[in-house]
């Protein structure tokens, strides 16, 4: 079973309309990444917030908060899929292992915990009842910043995973071993096009296109039907499915359905799905001081004790061209930008620098902007979808609010 905690906020405006365990990471999602490293593991169920329930289950086809008969293997959402899941596995007897406080598995009989979100005073009980495990306070994800870190890593290793290897045509420059360079049958690499292997594997899904002049450094992974436009791609980045992608793009993950089709920078950034970012669309993921970015998490101050790190951007974001976000500022979910985003946005307004203007967009037109983009797609936005996006646009009325978002229509 793998479960959200109350340790979601260093995520941003990215798990308000998924769970956790289906942030991407590497070249898949985190709970498959998870059950990778889980020996035998079969009919995993997923357990987090109620009104994920049924977007969750037409996503993945895994019951959702659905009470478990029997001994189980619960893991944390939020868990590093390190080696050392497979030891806590493979434990016998019942225990519950603990980082700084937080469950990051436990192998539990029936009954001792409740579908849903486990919140910590649920920890501290268990803890008094069963074995306890201490494991490193780096076992779990404290945040997107902690993804981005760690992205080349994850393609490095999951590269393994990938049998298929063809040899690009001649006019591709290939550097460093050939055998770093995974692309799958069916997808498309142009002449003059380098693949840049030395600092690790490069691995292009089946539909994926990438065009003449783009130069890609691994390691890095691009998704099935992604379509990759005279860009400049380095290392570390993960850019999954049905994307555009232009420009320069480095150390970072986009979710599928994101169109970054122009020039612009992308550097140690996390972006969302359904995202569009306009022409000369610029991240900064480095301070003046060269200090570490800080930013805020759930209200509170948190140093990501990162160097480089750009913005979070929430699903169905959109920016105007020459937008700017500075380092480690959230944009949040279905919000539109325009000019200088140098402050977290809240999710569905509509943010102008140069008027000084927020304002809280109207509800039916971000259900009929995102009808809009999924048509193009050939897709469809479902019941369960829409009801989602309700429900988060309810749930975040206090938050535009607080950052002063005003009612009324955009002109």
């Amino acid at each position: 079973m793998v479960f959200e905690d109350g340790g979601l906020s260093g995520f941003g405006p990215l798990t308000l309309l998924r769970h956790a365990s289906l942030l991407r990471w590497g070249t898949k999602s985190i709970i498959d990444s998870l059950i990778a490293k889980i020996p035998d593991a079969t009919d995993v169920g997923i357990w987090g917030r109620p009104e994920l329930s049924a977007v969750t289950k037409d996503t993945t086809g895994r019951p959702y908060n659905e009470n478990v008969h029997g001994a189980a293997f619960f893991v944390n959402a939020r868990a590093k899929p390190t080696e050392g899941l497979l030891s806590l596995a493979s434990r016998q007897g019942e225990f519950v292992a603990l980082a700084g406080g937080d469950l990051v598995a436990a192998k539990l009989g029936p009954g001792l915990l409740r579908p849903g979100v486990l919140p910590r005073r649920e920890t501290a009980r268990l803890a008094r009842r069963v074995e306890g495990v201490a494991l490193a306070p780096d076992a779990l994800f404290r945040g997107y910043w902690d993804l981005i870190q760690s992205n080349g890593l994850a393609i490095a290793e999951q590269a393994r995973h990938f049998e298929e290897s063809l040899q690009p045509q001649r006019a591709v420059e290939v550097r460093g071993p050939s055998s770093n360079v995974m692309v799958a049958a069916g997808a498309d690499i142009e002449g003059h096009v380098t693949l840049d292997a030395r600092l690790g594997p490069i691995i292009i899904e089946a539909g994926a296109a990438v065009e003449s002049f783009s130069r890609v450094m691994g390691p890095c992974f691009i998704g099935a039907r992604t379509r990759v436009y005279s860009a400049q791609i380095g290392g570390g980045t993960s850019i999954f499915e049905s994307c555009k992608v232009g420009g320069q793009v480095e150390n970072s993950v986009i979710m599928p359905y994101t169109n970054k089709a122009h020039h612009g920078y992308v550097g140690d950034s996390y972006v969302g799905s359904w995202v569009n970012l306009g022409a000369g669309c610029d991240f900064s993921n480095l301070k003046n001081t060269y200090g570490n970015v800080r930013l805020t998490a759930g209200g509170k101050k948190v140093d990501t004790g990162m160097l480089k790190l750009g913005p979070a951007i929430g699903d169905m974001a959109k920016l105007s061209i020459g937008s700017l976000v500075y380092a480690g500022k959230a944009v949040g979910a279905g919000t539109h930008v325009s000019g200088l985003a140098g402050v977290d946005l809240p999710s569905f307004t509509f943010f102008d620098s140069g008027s000084h203007r927020m304002v809280e967009l109207l509800l039916e037109s971000v259900l009929e902007t995102q009808r809009r983009m999924m048509e193009r797609r050939g897709m469809t936005l479902t019941r369960n979808e829409e009801a989602l996006i309700r429900r988060a646009f309810a749930s975040t009325v206090k938050e535009r609010r607080k950052a002063g978002a005003k009612k009324g229509r955009i002109r």
